[in-house]
């Protein structure tokens, strides 16, 4: 498995590559090596080599050791892998996201490993207003290339909205959802009245969006906080924002929270709410359902495919902050809908989007083109 980031990098790439590989080590019986980058943050170094299911799955963090955004280590993370798939004597050399395309196609050309490559969202469709940098064109440019123009055994869509724009160019796509971790959450637990974004403090979140939502609605649900968990690069902008606002006493920027935190914050959670203007197939989404928690979602690709109106969640615009304070506050006035469209979607999350249903048709993808 080739993964273009690792904890302490919040998403999820991470935790797809890793779950995915537990379940195929755990499920079927396979030895798997993930690389990695050995990354920087806060002072702190993470290039430590780490091991799962009984060391069936072993990580592999590759120098040089940068910080994330660090162009030297994102440019030699393409190729640092390159000598180890020559001496790992791998079966399926299989990549995800976005650079690790390029040592997987280049894995392609010197090994007899069979390819695959897992795109999780992409900018291809859409790409126009989602980067306003300089740099753009020529990242969507390069991005095109890497998704579109490099030669795979397989390709993978974690949603079905890209499976068109793949096939026409790659003759073996399939669709492969994310999955979750059924037991890790619990739909049992008595909800409170607070709103709950966890995700990414990124552009494409929209957290703007939901901080001026809940700034129309605070005055109506006195025992309602917003609560944001995650960070990112919006940090300092949006907590200015809650201060423009005057609700900077009622939402909370929790930051990066403990994997107990998060399953007690979406277990308590009156209602999710995710902004986002584009997703692959959001791990959120599919965490907030298993833990039960009605889900408020913005109608946008990765999302509106996965979510039934009104069944197992409620579907606005997006870039509207009027429409999502309606929903917020429908969902909040009518708690007994909203929990229906809770226990739905842990009904749907429990019959489709199980790690271990992943792992089987991702194992029996491998068996095909190994």
């Amino acid at each position: 498995m080739l993964q273009d980031d690792w904890w302490p990098r919040t998403g999820g790439g991470p935790v797809h590559v890793k779950e995915l590989s537990v379940a195929l080590a755990e499920n079927f019986g396979h030895e798997i090596d993930i690389y990695t980058r050995a990354l920087q943050q806060d002072g702190e170094q993470y290039k430590n080599t780490e091991q799962f299911a009984d060391g069936a799955v072993t990580l592999h963090r590759l120098g040089p050791c940068t910080e994330y955004w660090n162009p030297v280590g994102r440019v030699v993370s393409m190729v640092t892998p390159l000598p180890k798939l020559l001496t790992g004597d791998y079966d399926v050399i299989h990549g995800h996201t976005f650079l690790p395309a390029m040592p997987t196609r280049l894995g392609k050309a010197v090994t007899d490993a069979s390819t695959v490559f897992t795109v999780h969202g992409t900018a291809i469709t859409s790409g126009v207003g989602r980067d306003t940098s300089k740099l753009a064109g020529a990242k969507l440019r390069i991005e095109r290339q890497f998704v579109l123009g490099f030669d795979y055994d397989h390709v993978i869509s974690v949603n079905n909205e890209h499976v068109g724009l793949l096939a026409d160019h790659h003759p073996n796509v399939s669709c492969i959802p994310n999955g979750v971790d059924l037991d890790r959450f619990s739909s049992d637990q008595e909800r409170g009245s607070d709103i709950i974004f966890l995700g990414r403090l990124a552009p494409k979140k929209r957290v703007s969006d939901l901080i001026r939502a809940f700034a129309q609605v605070e005055s109506e649900f006195s025992d309602s906080n917003l609560i944001i968990v995650g960070t990112g690069p919006k940090k300092e902008e949006l907590v200015e924002l809650a201060n423009d606002l005057n609700v900077s006493d009622r939402v909370v920027f929790e930051g990066r929270v403990s994997d107990e935190a998060v399953t007690r914050h979406y277990a308590s959670a009156g209602v999710f709410v995710l902004p986002s203007v584009w997703e692959g197939h959001p791990l959120t989404l599919l965490e907030a359902w298993a833990s039960g928690a009605p889900v408020i979602a913005t109608s946008v690709e990765g999302i509106e495919e996965f979510v039934d109106h009104r069944e197992t969640g409620y579907l606005v615009p997006p870039k509207s902050p009027d429409e999502l304070a309606d929903g917020v506050r429908f969902a909040l006035d009518n708690p007994d809908a909203a929990g229906e469209w809770g226990e739905n979607a842990r009904k749907l999350v429990e019959a489709e989007y199980s790690w271990d249903g992943v792992a089987e048709r991702t194992h029996q993808l491998y068996t095909d083109i190994a």
